[in-house]
């Protein structure tokens, strides 16, 4: 795994241990991931959901966002995460909790996000769900990615869907708050 593009664009991260439950973002997923958010990502302020390895959020550090929440509830993956956060030099904030516990803090802390990026295990189908939950996250024209399986059809009415990219049975699916 490495940094795709930005201020350590090749620099190579620490990836998943073998035995681990993790489906990172392949570095062909974010970096067209990355493409699509090129006019958002400057300055933003990005929460990653279900962080992982952390590439996607550190991805969003080395192309010009100014904050980064990452959450991740796997002890090991937080392990890793700070561990490439020290790689790169970058600083985040980590909520090392479930993802639905920590949406509610952010809330109740009125926290706001220019982008929020998720990407659950495919398993929970968790993505129309997710869309309701994150809403009162996103700024105003504030985007939300939600990565998924292809075969998951995400019926919501919180968000404004812009579009989706398939790559292969994965999906970066956009919305936006109206």
């Amino acid at each position: 795994m490495r940094i795709v593009g930005g201020n350590h664009k090749g620099r190579v991260l620490k990836g998943p241990p073998d035995s681990a439950q993790t489906r990172p973002t392949s570095d062909r997923v974010r970096e067209s991931l990355y493409n699509i958010l090129a006019s958002y990502i400057t300055g933003a302020d990005f929460l990653d959901l279900f962080a992982g390895t952390g590439a996607v959020g550190l991805e969003a550090l080395s192309r010009g966002a100014k904050r980064l929440v990452m959450v991740e509830k796997d002890r090991k993956m937080v392990q890793i995460i700070k561990h490439n956060m020290t790689i790169l030099g970058e600083d985040a904030e980590i909520l090392p909790r479930d993802v639905y516990k920590a949406i509610t803090e952010l809330k109740n802390k009125e926290d706001i996000f220019d982008i929020v990026f998720a990407d659950p295990p495919y398993h929970l189908q968790a993505a129309s769900k997710l869309c309701e939950l994150v809403e009162p996250l996103l700024s105003v024209g504030g985007l939300f990615v939600m990565e998924h399986s292809a075969n998951e059809k995400i019926e919501q009415d919180k968000l404004e869907n812009i579009k989706s990219y398939t790559y292969g049975e994965s999906v970066l699916s956009l919305f936006k708050r109206r």
